[in-house]
């Protein structure tokens, strides 16, 4: 298993501003989060992670073992199921709400974090 523990800084962004719109963010919301640079610490206690993330506007801290769903809010203030899994060096997440499913795939090359963000609406 790699390992996913460390700090991670955020450095850049594309597009985040058109997810958040999508997830239904106010544009308030929406500009704070986008100027502000979280850092992200991952750290790990046997099979359970917690993933802190800390910038100007909010701290939240996320807790979860591989492969086990759970509850959380999302940045829109949705109640979202989410569950990860580990392939290779990525840490894929997967939030699901009904109407959209988000996926993030973040992958880890030494002390860099390359995150991707997917957003798809469910049909019904």
């Amino acid at each position: 298993m790699s390992e996913f523990t460390g700090k991670y800084k955020l450095e850049s962004s594309d597009n985040f501003d058109n997810f958040l719109k999508e997830l239904g963010v106010n544009f308030v919301m929406r500009k704070m989060a986008n100027s502000s640079s979280p850092t992200l610490e991952i750290t790990r206690e046997g099979n359970d992670f917690t993933f802190k993330s800390v910038s100007a506007i909010k701290t939240s801290v996320t807790k979860f073992t591989l492969g086990v769903e759970f509850e959380e809010e999302r940045l829109d203030g949705k109640k979202v199921k989410s569950t990860f899994t580990q392939e290779g060096n990525k840490l894929i997440q997967k939030q699901l709400d009904g109407a959209k499913e988000v996926t993030y795939i973040r992958e880890f090359d030494g002390d860099s974090l390359k995150a991707v963000i997917i957003l798809r609406s469910q049909i019904t």
